[in-house]
């Protein structure tokens, strides 16, 4: 419980960060002055604690129409001053190196105010308008596309997973991934209903769900899932923990997901006979899990027991950085999730920073590796420039 009220502090400490500091540049920019900027300020401050206050409310609430409204406005409104904030820093960026863009810009918009006699003093107070109105508008416009995106936009990503040695009996073996959907505050039943159709359209061979399923209690969202019993695969459904179901409580949800039909290989194993092929389907506990519940720590090579000998071994990781352990033990290949691919502007370059394995296919030292960028989305109903995905792997041989 501290781990989870310093987690809330942090986050609202730099909510406030982020929102006043691009407040106040374009207040300054704008020119505003009075009892209006004071309104400003008090809203902002409501906008900020709004999020934190959302999230306990997610997390205890039974009033479920009520809950997903106020997450929607808090964490829309989160996602949009993430962008309106990285606009403004490039904003006050133009105003250091100006190459001349925005000095024509200003002196147009500026001769159009004076045509309709609007009480200017000059074009460098134009000029400062100008960025400030600009960022506004592209920080709305790429906030509702990044919306769009989140809720309309779901694409399959075909991959082919090549490999030289590969049994003949696997060639075209077909498996559809889904990760990091975070049933929770915004993502309920119907947009699951609408992923599970897409994944029969495929009809794979297996289809695997790699953590971060929930983002809540059990009590409140586990009809929410209903859908997953409605997948159809060949040789089933297979699914592995990720950060946020420990944070949404495991122990309860794994009985909820298992009623569905669904495998769950916590650091366990299942060889599946396809023709004189045998398939290793491994899965290992998140990352973190162990911090939580000591019982859960991740380890790969338990999951690999009794599999050695298998044609072909793969390994259900929801972190990318289970693969140097995975490498070690012999798996040919991990599927993975956990990053959304940034998820949304900035979020997408920042990535790079703290992940190796971003998105889609890599190899590491002969383990292929793909990362999906996630299905749904978390905190902020936004997905720009990292689009989500329903992956679709294919084994197939190099000739």
């Amino acid at each position: 419980m501290k781990v989870f009220f310093l987690f809330l502090s942090v986050l609202t400490s730099l909510l406030g960060f982020i929102y006043y500091y691009s407040t106040f540049r374009l207040i300054s920019g704008l020119s505003l002055v009075g009892p209006v900027v004071t309104v400003i300020l008090v809203g902002i401050g409501a906008l900020v604690l709004l999020v934190p206050i959302t999230y306990i409310f997610s997390r205890i609430s039974k009033r479920e129409k009520t809950q997903t409204f106020f997450a929607y406005v808090s964490f829309t409104n989160f996602g949009f001053f993430s962008i309106l904030f990285t606009l403004v820093l490039f904003m006050d960026l133009l105003r250091v190196v100006d190459l001349g863009i925005v000095s024509e810009y200003s002196q147009l918009l500026f001769t159009t105010l004076l045509r309709f006699g609007f009480p200017i003093d000059g074009i460098t107070e134009v000029k400062n308008f100008s960025l400030a109105f600009s960022t506004i508008v592209i920080a709305t416009a790429l906030s509702s596309l990044g919306f769009y995106n989140a809720h309309v936009r779901l694409r399959y990503k075909h991959t082919k997973i090549k490999d030289e040695n590969l049994h003949s009996d696997l060639k075209g073996f077909k498996i559809v991934q889904i990760s990091d959907v975070h049933i929770g505050p915004t993502i309920k039943e119907k947009f699951l209903r609408r992923v599970v159709a897409k994944i029969n359209v495929q009809t794979p061979d297996v289809v695997v769900i790699t953590g971060d399923l929930v983002d809540g209690p059990a009590a409140t969202l586990k009809h929410h899932l209903k859908p997953l019993a409605d997948i159809k695969s060949k040789y089933g459904t297979f699914y592995v923990t990720g950060n946020h179901e420990y944070y949404s409580g495991i122990l309860s949800w794994l009985p909820e997901i298992e009623a569905l039909g669904i495998r769950i290989l916590l650091n366990e194993n299942q060889i599946i006979n396809i023709g004189s092929a045998k398939l290793l389907m491994a899965g290992v506990t998140d990352l973190t899990a162990g911090s939580m519940i000591k019982s859960h720590q991740t380890n790969p090579k338990r999951a690999m027991l009794g599999g050695e000998n298998s044609d072909y071994k793969i390994l259900l990781a929801h972190q990318p950085n289970s693969v140097y352990e995975a490498n070690k033990i012999g798996f040919d290949l991990q599927i993975s999730g956990h990053t959304h691919g940034g998820q949304f502007f900035p979020g997408n370059i920042l990535i790079y920073f703290a992940q190796k394995f971003v998105a889609g296919l890599h190899d590491y030292k002969g383990t292929k590796i793909y990362v999906s960028r996630g299905t749904g989305y978390w905190g902020p109903p936004f997905r720009l420039g990292a689009p989500s995905e329903i992956s679709v792997l294919e084994l197939q041989s190099l000739d």
